[in-house]
């Protein structure tokens, strides 16, 4: 065997060892990624299963009367 051959088995070792690290850093990012919108799915679904309480009125509307205040009149 002569020098080059050798050499061109070395940079296709070194070639797929670096495919093989990118590779194994994507799939860690993919499953990183897939874990984490899970999370947020199961947030969102075990939100919308507890029961939302009322809006509550304003302060400045709190004490008056059901009529009072919910109408306004636009004609001039």
């Amino acid at each position: 065997m002569d020098i080059s051959s050798m050499a061109g088995v070395a940079t296709v070792t070194n070639t797929m060892a670096g495919s093989k690290t990118a590779n194994d850093t994507s799939a860690a990012s993919l499953n990183q990624a897939l874990d984490t919108q899970a999370q947020q799915a199961a947030q969102q679904v075990d939100q919308s299963l507890t029961p939302q309480q009322a809006p509550q009125e304003p302060s400045s509307t709190r004490g008056l009367p059901e009529n009072v205040g919910r109408n306004i009149n636009v004609t001039a």
